[in-house]
C-alpha cells in the first residue's frame, strides 16, 4: 500500500491531505488544516504535522505568486537533453527576473508541426524554492516534488473527470487569501495558466475598512451576512468588479489567441465560500460558474473528524493535487 501526502502553504492557512493507494482504490487517511496567525508559517507548518500525526516523512508542496512564472511557447523540435539545454537562453525572453537567479525547467506539450513543438516553460527564483526547503527541513521533513499551485489545481480536476477532455474548453480559478490561480484547458490540455494578485483578504480588507470592524469580524461577516446581506453587497462589490474584470481579460485573451470560447468556470479554494462570488461571477463575466467538489470519486476515511472536509473540501484543493503526484 502506497502513501502520499501533499502541504498547501497558504497565506491564510496550511492545508494537508495525506493519501492511500489501497488496491488501486485512493482513500484520504489524513487531512487537517491550519490557520497561519501573523505571517508565521513555521509555526502552523510545526503544529500541522503533530496534531496530524502525519506518517510521511517526504512530501509534495508547490509555489504560486510572482515568484513563480509560467509561460507557453513554441519551439523548433529537438531532443530533450537539447531542450533543456535550450530553455535556459530562452527563458531570458519570458522572465522578469534573473536567469542566473532562477530555477528553470520545461515539458514538451504537444507537436506543434513537423518543425515545431509546444513547450511549456516554468521559472521560480531560487531564494524562494531554498526557502520553502528551509522551512520543510526545520519542520523535519523532506520535499519529495516541488510543483507550482495551478497545475496541482489541474492535477485533482482531472482526477474528478468532470469534464469531457476531448471537447470541452473550461476555465479553473483557485482563489485564496491573496492570489487567485488560473487555468484555461481545452481539448485535456491547459493552454493558458496565470497568477492574480486578487485574493479573500481584498473583500475582508473592504469590509473592514468600511464598517470599522475587526479582522476576524470582517472575516465573519464576509462569509456570513445574515441580515446585513445587502450592505455587505454594496461594500464588497467594487472590489468583486475588480477581480471579474481580470478574469474577463484573461478569458478575452484566451479567445482572441485560440479563437474558442470557455464554456464553463469551476472556481475552489477558500474565497470560494464567499456568499454571492459564484453568482457574481457568473453575471458579470457571462460564462456560466460552478463550485466543485475535488473530493468527489476519492473515498474520505472515516477516521477523519477535520470539519473543514465536510463543509469546506473546496479549500483543500492544491493540497490535493499535490498529493495526487506520483
Amino acid at each position: 500500500m502506497k502513501k502520499s501526502a501533499g502541504i498547501d502553504i497558504g497565506n491564510h492557512s496550511i492545508k494537508l491531505i495525506e493519501l492511500e493507494d489501497k488496491k488501486g482504490q485512493l482513500e484520504i487517511v489524513n487531512a487537517a488544516i491550519r490557520r497561519v496567525t501573523d505571517g508565521d508559517a513555521k509555526s502552523a507548518l510545526k503544529d500541522i504535522i503533530s496534531e496530524s500525526k502525519l506518517s510521511l516523512k517526504r512530501v509534495n508542496v508547490s509555489l504560486s505568486g510572482p515568484s513563480v512564472i509560467v509561460r507557453y511557447i513554441e519551439m523548433p523540435q529537438m531532443k530533450l537533453e537539447e531542450l533543456k539545454s535550450a530553455i535556459k537562453f530562452e527563458a531570458e525572453k519570458y522572465i522578469p527576473f534573473d536567469v542566473k537567479d532562477s530555477i528553470i525547467d520545461c515539458a514538451v506539450l504537444d507537436k506543434g508541426s513537423s518543425s515545431s513543438q509546444r513547450v511549456l516553460l516554468a521559472a521560480a527564483r531560487k531564494n524562494d524554492v531554498n526557502a520553502l526547503i528551509a522551512l520543510f527541513k526545520d519542520a523535519g521533513l523532506e520535499i519529495s516534488a516541488i510543483d507550482i499551485d495551478s497545475f496541482a489545481l489541474l492535477n485533482a480536476f482531472h482526477r474528478a473527470d468532470i469534464e469531457n477532455k476531448d471537447e470541452s474548453t473550461y476555465a479553473l480559478i483557485n482563489i485564496g487569501a491573496r492570489f487567485l490561480n488560473m487555468n484555461i484547458i481545452t481539448k485535456g490540455n491547459a493552454y493558458f495558466t496565470r497568477d492574480i494578485l486578487w485574493g479573500g483578504i481584498d473583500v475582508t480588507s473592504r469590509i473592514k475598512d468600511s464598517s470599522g470592524l475587526g479582522l476576524d469580524e470582517a472575516e465573519a461577516l464576509k462569509r456570513k451576512p445574515s441580515d446585513k446581506r445587502e450592505e455587505v453587497i454594496g461594500i464588497i462589490t467594487p472590489v468583486l468588479e475588480r477581480f471579474t474584470s481580470q478574469v474577463r481579460m484573461s478569458l478575452d485573451y484566451f479567445e482572441s489567441q485560440f479563437g474558442k470560447n470557455v464554456e464553463r468556470i469551476y472556481i475552489s479554494g477558500g474565497t470560494a465560500y464567499l456568499f454571492n462570488i459564484v453568482d457574481f461571477l457568473k453575471d458579470n463575466v457571462g460564462v456560466d460558474t460552478l463550485m466543485w467538489n475535488p473530493f468527489a470519486g476519492v473515498k474520505v476515511s472515516e477516521a477523519i473528524t477535520e470539519k473543514a472536509i465536510k463543509d469546506t473540501p473546496a479549500v483543500f484543493v492544491v493540497a490535493l493535487g499535490l498529493a495526487l503526484r506520483r
